[in-house]
């Protein structure tokens, strides 16, 4: 036989489990590392929209963690809401003042949205911490920030210094050496190019600059020793086909 309960009991047990305390959910500092992990490589794969679907996830336990507002910050310049890539930044390296990176890239986005004094501010924080292991990269964006501006020998000066930090990175030679043609020094632009060069070996890229640039002040001859060598070290590379492209023209 099915027993009916009395009324007042079945209202007791209902006002009992109303009044049972909800477990808040809590995500481990595990989880928290793995999903900070996925949104990194979702940004490297160019995800920024799923990327910013982890980083909600873990919001909120994660909010003193300057890995997750750097991330949103990435994560907000590529979906192009420079504002509050600006302000994840701002907020890592509050939480973190030796975080470079974060500096570096608080410059970027400072600059995206106009802010030019404050994108300069930026870089010069990153380019200030002894800790700071890409400092590279800070110098560029300086140099190019100062070229936008139209004060070229401060450019120049920040290219320099992006080289002396990082002999092999690439894009200071490049950079160093247009600023150079854009204030009329291709002689000496041809120089940045063959200390890239010797820097930097296995860069086909490179030496294409440093043959172009030699056509660009009359040195046709070195310009042509230049495209053979390219095409004898790769002759299916896309510098390779340049490389003939222009020995043809060179005939």
């Amino acid at each position: 036989m099915i027993k009916i309960l009395p009324l007042f009991i079945i209202l007791l047990l209902v006002a009992g489990c109303a009044h049972i305390p909800r477990q808040e959910s809590r995500i481990s500092p595990k989880e928290v590392e793995s999903r900070l992990n996925l949104a990194k490589m979702y940004l490297m794969e160019a995800e920024p929209r799923v990327a910013l679907e982890e980083l909600r996830l873990i919001e909120h336990e994660a909010r003193n963690n300057p890995q997750l507002h750097f991330f949103l910050g990435v994560t907000y310049k590529l979906l192009n809401d420079h504002e509050r890539s600006v302000r994840a930044y701002e907020k890592s390296v509050t939480l973190d003042p030796a975080y470079g990176d974060a500096w570096n890239n608080l410059g970027q986005a400072r600059q995206a949205s106009g802010d030019l004094e404050g994108s300069r501010r930026a870089y010069e924080q990153a380019l200030a911490l002894d800790g700071y292991m890409t400092p590279e990269f800070a110098a560029y964006n300086m140099a190019s920030l100062l070229a936008e501006q139209g004060k070229f020998d401060q450019a120049l000066a920040y290219s320099q210094l992006g080289i002396e930090k990082n002999r092999r990175y690439i894009p200071l030679y490049l950079q160093k050496a247009e600023l150079l043609r854009r204030t009329g020094r291709s002689e000496e632009a041809v120089q940045v190019l063959e200390k890239g060069v010797l820097a930097r070996p296995d860069s086909m890229h490179l030496r294409l600059m440093l043959a172009e640039e030699f056509i660009r002040v009359g040195r046709v001859h070195d310009a042509r020793k230049w495209f053979l060598q390219i095409i004898e070290q790769d002759s299916v590379s896309d510098e390779a086909k340049t490389a003939a492209h222009y020995l043809e023209v060179l005939r």
